[in-house]
């Protein structure tokens, strides 16, 4: 009996099977390779978290991506969380999946770019089992503060609304 409620919460917790449409307005260089086919898209909603600190070997100042802090949803359904740059965490299966930038599109200047990544999933089952490609799109905010970031402010934090949606891509099944 508990392995059925297991393997039942499991399943409602996977992002819905519907054929999902490849996102519009991407350029060329974000687009997968034709053997791969988007499994599920997640909407995220969150901050980037930012520190202002001094640039290796030089005498400026720049604001320097901490780590994110999102919650990804599938509709309304929270199902997977964002702690760690390009590291997805699924909320319910334990599966997760990390991201390898390979190529980004600018997307207006205090929204963080549109990208690629090659993916690289961590185990054998699960809801990220199987990802071969991630994009991140339809970006609205998140860029680096446009504020202070001096000798002054070293150590400040700087926390940054942002959404995107991501498509999380498998290989094309044969047929």
């Amino acid at each position: 009996m508990l392995r059925t409620c297991i393997l039942l919460a499991s399943a409602l917790a996977l992002p819905a099977a519907a054929a999902i449409a490849e996102p519009s307005g991407l350029a060329y260089s974000l687009r997968t390779l034709p053997t791969e086919e988007p499994a599920f898209a997640l909407s995220a909603n969150g901050v980037q978290v930012y520190q202002c600190q001094q640039v290796p070997g030089g005498a400026s100042y720049a604001w320097f991506l901490v780590a994110p802090d999102a919650t990804l949803y599938d509709g309304a359904a929270s199902v997977a969380r964002m702690a760690s740059p390009n590291h997805w965490e699924s909320l319910y299966d334990l599966s997760s999946v990390s991201g390898v930038p390979l190529r980004m599109q600018a997307a207006g200047a205090d929204n963080l770019p549109w990208e690629l990544m090659h993916a690289v999933p961590i185990g054998d089952s699960g809801m990220f089992a199987g990802v071969s490609s991630i994009q991140r799109v339809n970006t609205a905010g998140g860029a680096p503060p446009r504020g202070a970031c001096d000798d002054t402010h070293v150590g400040d934090e700087a926390r940054v609304a942002f959404t995107a949606d991501y498509y999380f891509y498998k290989p094309r099944a044969a047929g």
